[in-house]
């Protein structure tokens, strides 16, 4: 069973623990390194072992779905954009290899490993790289948006009008920054400045955005003032997943309602002409019937932090917790449409009656011994640190750094992030932290 204990109503945010609402709870020990946790990796099917995940091409002719909140709306569009096509399959082969499994915990436990700072920004949000650009574009909570070299730090985007002013403790601003694979559009998480939360997105010329060029994708209408989630991430496919928090108004109870895209991981398909999306036909509730079609999953209190697992279609689920637990989730191509518990369950704990059936459970929940507020990362296929491939790493605002094994979860030798607030993937499969206060940094083997 599931969910992550979220946080007290003073802590209603990842963001609002860097200000020391949440001092009291700062871990007064550390896990060991070398001796795991144990984590609950229920086996998956056979089939999503080594296949790759379900098609996500986007849609085709179909009846157009109804909408039940206000925003841009989405309908199903009677045409597939004009960039997307099918491929059958005698015109298509594979030469993927399986995925790196999970490691033993004993082959990456003790590697001695460093932060490398790569970009001393202030307040980093979300990181990510546009195709055929080497530059890192990084968002920023108060506003702006910049393209980061190894020469040069550009403005590419600045919103710091139209957001919530980054004062101490709140976790509003700008919060996610993607780019779409079919056109190369820049898409970008924010709160406005009465709180609710905009995807917008802009055309990039010369790495700076055309304001002329903007788009309204999506909007939320925000009930409180925190649990926002923010986080943005397109697939090969051009659909884009966007993480959503319960609001923080409502104790989790606003989850519950499929009326309302609160407390989700969504999943839609930008227009390439306009504003608005279009609902992907393989999304669990595509026909709107028993909950919005742009939910993939429901049950998530603040899901800061959440990856995709290319090589697997997992997602890998960082939801910041209440009370007394932190939570890592994975969901599995075939568990599209599940609900991971929270209002009902904190962690594995029970907290309310009436969860609907097949509640899934954590892979890991840890209690405030250890942590303040779950960092989700990602699973590592890169080939800087060949003994962590196929572990998945993750972490705390308070700066540990762990890894989930085929033994559990063990602490990685390697030092505190100073407040960190997020990861991030390279193309090349290498990762990065972001700390709050000090910038960004990647991974990489420790010197001898």
């Amino acid at each position: 069973m599931l969910v992550a204990v979220r946080r007290s109503v003073v802590c209603v945010s990842v963001l609002v623990m860097v200000a020391g609402a949440c001092a009291s709870n700062t871990p007064t020990s550390n896990a060991p390194v070398t001796t795991p946790a144990p984590v609950n990796l229920e086996p998956a099917p056979e089939a999503t072992a080594t296949t790759p995940p379900p098609a996500t091409v986007a849609p085709t002719t179909s009846e157009p779905v109804e909408q039940a909140s206000e925003g841009s709306g989405a309908s199903t569009s009677s045409t597939a954009p004009s960039s997307t096509s099918t491929t059958t399959s005698t015109t298509t082969t594979t030469t993927t290899l399986p995925p790196d499994p999970l490691p033993p915990n004993e082959q990456f436990s003790g590697t001695p490993l460093a932060l490398e700072l790569v970009a001393e920004v202030d307040k980093p949000t979300g990181v990510t790289w546009k195709d055929g650009d080497d530059a890192m574009y990084v968002s920023t909570q108060a506003g702006p948006i910049l393209r980061v070299t190894p020469d040069a730090t550009e403005l590419v985007l600045d919103l710091t009008a139209e957001t919530f002013e980054a004062l101490p403790g709140s976790e509003r601003g700008v919060l996610g920054v993607a780019f779409d694979p079919r056109d190369g559009r820049m898409f970008v998480n924010y709160t406005d400045i009465d709180h609710d939360t905009r995807v917008v997105s802009f055309e990039l010329v010369d790495g700076v955005a055309v304001p002329e060029s903007r788009r309204e994708v999506l909007f939320i209408d925000q009930p409180g003032l925190g649990h926002n989630g923010g986080r943005l991430l397109f697939d090969a496919a051009g659909n884009l997943y966007v993480a959503s928090g319960d609001g923080g108004a409502s104790s989790g109870r606003d989850v519950e309602d499929t009326t309302l895209l609160l407390g989700t991981i969504l999943r839609v398909t930008p227009r390439l002409d306009g504003d608005g999306y279009d609902i992907p036909p393989d999304n669990p509730h595509a026909d709107g019937v028993n909950d919005r079609p742009e939910v993939l999953a429901r049950g998530f209190r603040n899901p800061w932090t959440f990856s995709i697992d290319d090589d697997t279609g997992d997602i890998w689920i960082g939801d910041v917790g209440n009370n007394s637990f932190e939570e890592v989730s994975r969901m599995r191509p075939d568990q599209w449409g599940g609900n991971f518990g929270w209002p009902f369950y904190e962690g594995n704990d029970r907290r309310r009656s009436g969860a609907p059936d097949g509640v899934i459970a954590p892979v890991y929940a840890y209690g405030r011994s250890e942590g303040t507020a779950v960092m989700g990362g990602h699973v590592y296929r890169g080939d800087a640190i060949p003994e962590l491939r196929g572990a998945y790493l993750f972490g705390d605002l308070t700066g540990p750094v762990w890894a989930i094994g085929t033994e559990g979860v063990s602490r990685l030798a390697v030092d505190r992030v100073n407040t960190m607030v997020g990861w991030a993937e390279d193309p090349d499969g290498e990762l990065y932290v972001l700390s709050l206060r000090d910038g960004v940094f990647r991974l990489v083997p420790a010197s001898p």
